[in-house]
């Protein structure tokens, strides 16, 4: 008898096969981490970070961990965003690198991503049973540019987490779906109802995933070949049954949501008195939100000129015919293609329809917002990448060579593409200068990109206090204010436009430093008339006002300024507090302010 002995390759063969999934995922994990390797050098770069992380040392700097949460989850309400696991991981970060460190977030949001890269092999392998189909969306998921900045700036936390969350939530309803055993099913839902309120406490926007784990539910075996893509839609008692799963879900969404939306109201973020949204306000939309998605979708495969916020598309009195017949075109069209791939392709409809829902809430349906955000698209993206790899396979199979390779061109392009933009994007992230600088050399910057690189340079001069340095910082601000108001504001005989108001507001820091409180007020006042109840434009009134009132030798104008004063400050107090009580000592403040009024006749300079 021949014994036979297996070769090394065999051996070989035999072992990848085994270990082929697991070793994936970990490659991919390894790359993401390389890829944005660099960030963990960068610091804070001034736009929302600074505002909603470093200025909160009671949430995240306490001396113990036990004070940070107490404050996360008790004390620290209402604050702008209450997202309590994202907050619970920036306390943690501040526990082992340092509060004021920005290496550690940046870390964090690194090492997060590699994992949120491998779930998304993890969960499209299994849903799909499609090696190759799972690796391809993946590995372009991982170069998208758009990504750059949910992971290179720290305040993408909540992107990563809420992603990571939902594709732990996908997983395992994957499980239970695929086990037979009852405890085993009603073990896995725990699991997933557990991870998505998890991500709901990451991101709201979260919010509408019940309806995506409804969608996978129902679609699964039209994705993972149990029944054909082209066949008869299933309802009956397994539709029922998975709406029925999926109601604990929305209620739990709703009430998250009612709470965000009353802390918000209490901060005075969103309108205690909003009204139901009007036709004009529906009209808007339909004239802007199929745009946003276009300008998603051009983003996502050609990117080009990323940058943080987008001057375009615009809400207007009046829209162009061009742009009122491409909206409705577009809103067709889309409803048509959903349609055509529900009847023909029900696993190809299950990317759309959740690429759909994933979004719903970035469509500013009760309240115009931010239209366009690239971080919005963290997760859904591979919705889009899945169709458009399943369309470029089905091409693929066409008998005419040079469309076959036409296609690997393009395809093989717009990888090449998004992973220079990724590489070359990434540095703009390091600091506030760099990533401001970047954008006024953007061809189609905004007055909100003069006004933060001035507003950064305005906290490192802060910093310096005291020092050389400070005087030349003050300097670049200046000039970078005087730049934006000669860009936005090239003819001072017309009336300035609305959103050049903070760049009044910081050029009349600039004038106060300088010794000239006159025209600091009439700068300050300028912004006030450009956005009224603006919190700190009151608050640099009140104080303003008070100087002046110190340094007036007429009484009469001594009496009007302290008044002013006064009724700045109040209305300060109003616009932060919300009627809540005040501290301690904004209390006394208002007091001094009170008792200056009460006594006009002082002279300049006494107390």
């Amino acid at each position: 008898m021949t014994m036979v002995v297996p070769s090394a390759v065999s051996i070989s063969t035999s072992w990848w096969r085994r270990h082929r999934n697991l070793l994936t995922g970990l490659l991919l994990m390894l790359a993401a981490w390389g890829m944005y390797l660099p960030s963990v050098r960068y610091g804070f770069v001034y736009y929302d970070d600074v505002r909603i992380l470093r200025d909160h040392p009671e949430l995240y700097g306490q001396a113990t961990l036990s004070a940070d949460l107490r404050a996360i989850f008790v004390t620290g309400f209402p604050r702008e965003e209450p997202l309590l696991l994202r907050d619970v991981s920036w306390a943690l970060d501040s526990r082992i690198f340092g509060f004021g460190n920005a290496f550690g977030y940046h870390l964090v949001n690194v090492l997060l991503h590699g994992m949120v890269v491998a779930l998304m092999f993890v969960f499209l392998l299994g849903t799909t049973r499609r090696y190759g189909f799972a690796l391809a969306v993946t590995l372009s998921w991982l170069v998208l540019a758009i990504h750059t900045e949910p992971v290179a700036w720290i305040m993408g936390r909540k992107d990563i987490l809420s992603a990571l969350f939902m594709l732990l939530a996908l997983c395992a309803q994957k499980r239970r779906l695929a086990v037979e055993n009852f405890p085993a099913r009603c073990g896995w839902y725990c699991v997933t109802l557990a991870c998505f309120i998890c991500g709901l406490l990451s991101k709201v926007s979260v919010l509408t995933f019940p309806a995506v784990l409804l969608l996978h539910a129902i679609f699964l075996p039209y994705l993972n070949g149990e029944r054909p893509p082209s066949g008869d839609f299933v309802g009956g008692r397994r539709l029922v049954k998975e709406i029925f799963l999926s109601l604990p879900g929305l209620v739990v969404s709703l009430l998250v949501y009612g709470w965000y939306r009353r802390i918000l109201t209490q901060m005075g973020v969103l309108n205690s008195g909003q009204n139901v949204p009007s036709l004009t306000h529906f009209w808007n939309l339909l004239m802007i939100d199929p745009l946003t998605l276009g300008i998603y979708a051009q983003q996502t495969f050609l990117p080009w000129h990323l940058k943080v916020f987008y001057p375009w598309p615009k809400i207007l009195v009046a829209y162009p015919r061009w742009q009122v017949a491409a909206a409705l075109v577009a809103v067709m069209l889309a409803g048509g293609i959903g349609g055509w791939l529900f009847r023909r392709r029900k696993d190809l409809f299950f990317y759309l329809a959740a690429f759909l829902v994933v979004m719903v809430p970035y469509l500013n349906l009760t309240i115009s917002g931010i239209l366009v955000a690239e971080r919005y698209l963290y997760f859904s993206t591979f919705c889009l990448l899945a169709l458009a790899l399943s369309a470029g396979v089905e091409l693929l199979r066409h008998p005419q060579p040079l469309l076959r390779g036409g296609l690997l061109v393009v395809g093989a392009g717009l990888l090449v593409l998004n992973l220079f933009q990724t590489i070359s994007y990434q540095p703009a992230w390091r600091n506030g200068e760099t990533l401001w600088q970047y954008h006024l050399a953007l061809p189609q910057t905004t007055p909100a990109a003069y006004a933060n690189l001035a507003a950064c340079y305005y906290a490192q001069a802060t910093a310096q206090q005291g020092t050389p340095e400070m005087a030349v910082t003050m300097r670049k601000m200046s000039v970078v204010v005087d730049a934006g108001l000669t860009q936005f504001w090239p003819d001072p005989a017309q009336p300035p436009p609305p959103g050049t108001y903070f760049l009044f507001f910081l050029k009349s820091i600039v004038q106060e430093i300088r010794g000239e409180p006159a025209a600091a007020l009439a700068s300050l006042l300028t912004a006030d008339s450009l956005h009224p109840k603006f919190d700190s434009i009151n608050l640099n009134l009140a104080l303003l006002y008070h100087q002046l009132a110190g340094i007036t030798a007429d009484p009469s104008q001594r009496a009007s300024y302290a008044l002013a004063a006064r009724d700045r400050y109040a209305e300060y107090i109003k616009l932060v507090y919300q009627g809540r009580a005040t501290p301690l000592a904004i209390q006394k403040k208002m007091a001094e302010f009170e008792a200056e009024c009460s006594a006009p006749n002082q002279p300049a300079g006494g107390k």
